[in-house]
């Protein structure tokens, strides 16, 4: 269900065995950067809103980088970020979907961003 303009959160499971495999939360992003933004260039980060101890996490991108403009990389074990590894050479609007997985009390929890990405021409 939409919970706020620009995020949707997984209602209660309850007797769906799909349902725990989805998301909890999908959030969208709007992001604009030029295309003569220096590279490497961390564009994102993605983490809990709040870690607590015993944490672990992974972030993928799974979808929208078929050319292969960014990268993840974790930072801690709670937090990670989508980094540009090559300039887009021409403007251009991207959606990449990125996936965090996060590992708590010996449960995992999804949570997808959807980052709407506008490259303009040089500043």
């Amino acid at each position: 269900r939409r919970s706020a303009d620009t995020r949707c959160e997984r209602l209660p499971c309850h007797e769906n065995q799909e349902c725990p495999k989805l998301p909890l939360r999908i959030t969208y992003y709007h992001l604009s950067f030029p295309t003569n933004i220096q590279v490497p260039a961390v564009v994102f980060r993605m983490g809990p809103s709040s870690a607590v101890p015993g944490d672990s996490m992974q972030l993928a991108i799974t979808g929208g980088n078929e050319e292969g403009f960014f990268t993840t990389r974790k930072v801690s074990h709670h937090s990670g970020v989508v980094a540009l590894t090559k300039p887009v050479p021409e403007p251009r609007d991207l959606l990449l979907t990125v996936k965090m997985d996060l590992y708590r009390h010996g449960t995992v929890s999804s949570f997808v961003a959807k980052l709407f990405i506008f490259v303009s021409a040089e500043l």
